[in-house]
């Protein structure tokens, strides 16, 4: 979970809560999410996990033998993340501020975490810095449409950034997000610095579905960094 959203601890209070019930609840997108990577290519890999909550995916990774290093603005998360992954690095702090050296990383990854900042070019910024060449970047995040149902009211506008309540594992769990558009994803910034390879969307019956309606709650983007920056 990241900092400069709405709240930088929100996670703290249902951390516990968190870790135990999304196994459960989140089984279509952690599939999803998992097909996305191939064990030949993460073997021996640096692997950074931007909002990596209780370390639950870097100890997949970590069990292919990647070597494995996690972000996450919960300190509560972070404590859960270094229990599971005593043979991780893994930091507080926020994703527009990647506590680790420039090229240091061949994969960077993020699930259900990138929506929780204010702004998405400025953690590219950073996802670009720490990079190597041809170095890979996967997320699964939060849908834009989802976001904006979640605005429930009458003439919504798509385009306008708010904050949102996100309800979800039947409503064990709330969350405040400020919503995004598509483009602010697939932006220009995203276009000059990297090649697109794959791009899906889903649904997982984890999220609230607003007035019983199905749509995608999640896309999953993977991309590699440009040779020529």
């Amino acid at each position: 979970m990241n900092g400069k959203g709405p709240n930088l601890q929100q996670y703290n209070s249902v951390a516990e809560k968190y870790s135990e019930e999304f196994l459960t609840f989140n089984q279509e997108s952690i599939i999803a999410y998992f097909k996305h990577f191939d064990d030949r290519n993460i073997k021996g890999k640096k692997i950074l996990d931007l909002g990596c909550g209780d370390g639950y995916d870097l100890s997949q990774f970590a069990k292919r033998s990647a070597k494995v290093y996690g972000l996450d603005s919960s300190k509560e998360m972070v404590k859960l993340a270094r229990k599971r992954n005593p043979e991780g690095i893994i930091e507080i702090g926020r994703f527009d501020e990647i506590p680790f050296n420039d090229k240091s990383f061949d994969i960077v990854v993020s699930k259900w975490a990138l929506q929780t900042a204010a702004e998405i070019q400025p953690i590219y910024e950073e996802i670009v810095r720490v990079l190597k060449p041809r170095g890979r970047l996967i997320f699964l995040a939060c849908h834009p449409l989802r976001q904006f149902l979640e605005k429930k009211r009458k003439n919504k506008n798509y385009f306008l950034k708010e904050i949102v309540t996100s309800v979800f594992f039947d409503g064990q769990i709330t969350a405040l997000e400020p919503s995004h558009t598509l483009n602010e994803y697939l932006s220009p910034f995203f276009f000059q610095n990297f090649i697109l390879e794959s791009y899906e969307e889903g649904f997982d019956s984890a999220a609230e579905k607003v007035d019983g309606d199905i749509y995608p709650s999640y896309f999953i983007i993977q991309a590699r960094l440009k040779t020529d920056l």
